[in-house]
C-alpha cells in the first residue's frame, strides 16, 4: 500500500469536503448508493460494510466512477497494473465499533459501544491501467445480478414485525413519538411505491432505537434545531444501512429540509458525518440483531 502523509484529521476533511460538494448539489449519497453488485475489493471479492459503502458511494458520485470495485496500491502492483497519474484514492476505515459490558450508575449491566478503527486508502478500478499486464481487470469483475421487483416484500414485512415496535397507520404524516414510544405511518396505499413505504418505516424504526430504554439518544430536539437535524441524519443513514443488508433499494423520501443544517454542521465539524454514521451503525445493528434473534 502506498504510504500517506495525510493525518487522520485530513482524511475526515477530505471526505467532508466531497460530501459537502454532493449535498450542495442536492445529492445524498446514502440514498440508494449501493450497486446491485455491492462496493467491494476487486481481488478478494470482500464486500465493504459499515460506513465504507457510504465512503465509496461519496467518491463514486464525486468522481463519476461507474464500477463498484476498489483495490489497494499493493494489489494493483502485484497484478502488474499501474495507477493512472493524478488519480485520487478513496479513504475507507478498517475496524469499527465493538460492544463491552459495563455497569451503569444504577449498578445494572449494560452494553456500551466503543470505536476501534484506522484509515487506509484504495483506488477505484477506473484509476487502474492494465494494458501491459497479462492478467486483466475484467477477469475479476462480476456480472450485475437481476434486481428484485418491488411489488410486495414479505421479507421486509417480517423484518418490521420482528422489532415488536408499536406501529399504527393513518393520516398523512410519518413520525416516531418518543413520549408514546409509537411509530405512526400513513396507510401503505398512500405511498407512491411499496419501496417508499418500507424505506419510511425503517427510517422511523431507526428513531425508535433511540428511546431511553434502547440506545438512549437525545430525541428531545425541537423541529428545526441542530439536534433534531442530527437525529434525522442518524435515522437516514441507519435506514440505508439496514436496506443495504437486504439488498433492498427502499426509497428514503425524507429530509431535503435538513440539507442546510447538515451543510452548516459539516463546515464547522469535519467529523459530524462520522459521528452520525457511528450512531447510525449502532441503530442498524440493534434492528438487525432483533431480526436475527
Amino acid at each position: 500500500m502506498a504510504k500517506s502523509n495525510y493525518t487522520p484529521s485530513d482524511k475526515f476533511q477530505i471526505v467532508s469536503d466531497r460530501l459537502m460538494q454532493l449535498l450542495e448539489n442536492g445529492v445524498k449519497p446514502w440514498v440508494k448508493p449501493w450497486k446491485a453488485v455491492g462496493y467491494q475489493n476487486l481481488i478478494t471479492g470482500h464486500e465493504y460494510t459499515g460506513i465504507n459503502p457510504l465512503l465509496c458511494a461519496i467518491d463514486c458520485m464525486a468522481q463519476n466512477y461507474e464500477q463498484p470495485y476498489f483495490l489497494t496500491f499493493k494489489q494493483a502492483k502485484e497484478n502488474g497494473w499501474t495507477i493512472k497519474k493524478g488519480s485520487e484514492s478513496t479513504w475507507i476505515r478498517w475496524g469499527g465499533s465493538y460492544a463491552v459490558e459495563i455497569e451503569d450508575d444504577r449498578g445494572e449491566t449494560v452494553r456500551e459501544f466503543r470505536n476501534s478503527a484506522k484509515w487506509f486508502n484504495v483506488f477505484n478500478v477506473a484509476c487502474v491501467e492494465d494494458k501491459n499486464a497479462e492478467i486483466k481487470i475484467a477477469h475479476f469483475s462480476k456480472p450485475e445480478p437481476i434486481g428484485r421487483e418491488h411489488t410486495t416484500d414479505p421479507i421486509m414485512q417480517k423484518f418490521l414485525n420482528s422489532q415488536e415496535a408499536t406501529i399504527s397507520h393513518g393520516g398523512d404524516r410519518a413520525f416516531y413519538s418518543p413520549e408514546r414510544d409509537e411509530i405512526r405511518l400513513p396507510e401503505l396505499s398512500s405511498f407512491q411505491s411499496v419501496a417508499g413505504y418500507y424505506g419510511t418505516a425503517i427510517h422511523e424504526l431507526a428513531h425508535w432505537t433511540g428511546h431511553k430504554t434502547r440506545l438512549n439518544r437525545n430525541l428531545s430536539g425541537a423541529f428545526g434545531s441542530q439536534s433534531y437535524a442530527f437525529e434525522e441524519l442518524i435515522a437516514e443513514l441507519a435506514a440505508a444501512f439496514v436496506l443495504n443488508e437486504f439488498n433492498y433499494t427502499g426509497e428514503l423520501e425524507h429530509h431535503a429540509n435538513y440539507l442546510g443544517s447538515w451543510l452548516k454542521a459539516l463546515k464547522n465539524d469535519n467529523k459530524y458525518f462520522f459521528k452520525a454514521a457511528g450512531m447510525a451503525t449502532k441503530a442498524s445493528l440493534f434492528l438487525l440483531e432483533n431480526w436475527q434473534s
